[in-house]
């Protein structure tokens, strides 16, 4: 499995609009994806956040990052102006742990407030 990371910053007074996007166009263009098990849209302190998202196997992360699909999301959220700076990807090779407990609850989607 591979762990990819997306990280930016939303400008002040753009929270909605960046939440609006992520939960509709992102969250459906990262789950028709071949190989994409999962997306969780992260807030950090201030305006930092992030997109991490789970994938099967690095043939697949390679074929999203070169996707038209995910080239043309990303042109669209950044015409919104809800982001500022610069955005970075990191990806993860995971080594281990256990989801299972996050398999056993009892939801399937979070809502912004992680319920």
């Amino acid at each position: 499995m591979i762990v990819r990371v997306w990280t930016t910053d939303v400008a002040p007074g753009r929270e909605e609009d960046y939440l609006q996007f992520a939960n509709s166009a992102s969250l459906e263009m990262f789950l028709d994806q071949r190989g994409c098990l999962g997306v969780l849209f992260l807030r950090g302190a201030g305006p930092a956040h992030a997109v991490c998202s789970f994938w099967s196997d690095a043939a697949a992360v390679d074929e999203f990052n070169r996707s038209p699909r995910y080239a043309a999301t990303v042109r669209n959220i950044l015409a919104t102006k809800a982001l500022v700076g610069d955005q970075t990807v990191t990806t993860y090779d995971v080594e281990g742990g256990d989801l299972t407990p996050l398999f056993h609850a009892k939801f399937s989607r979070l809502d912004r407030r992680g319920t």
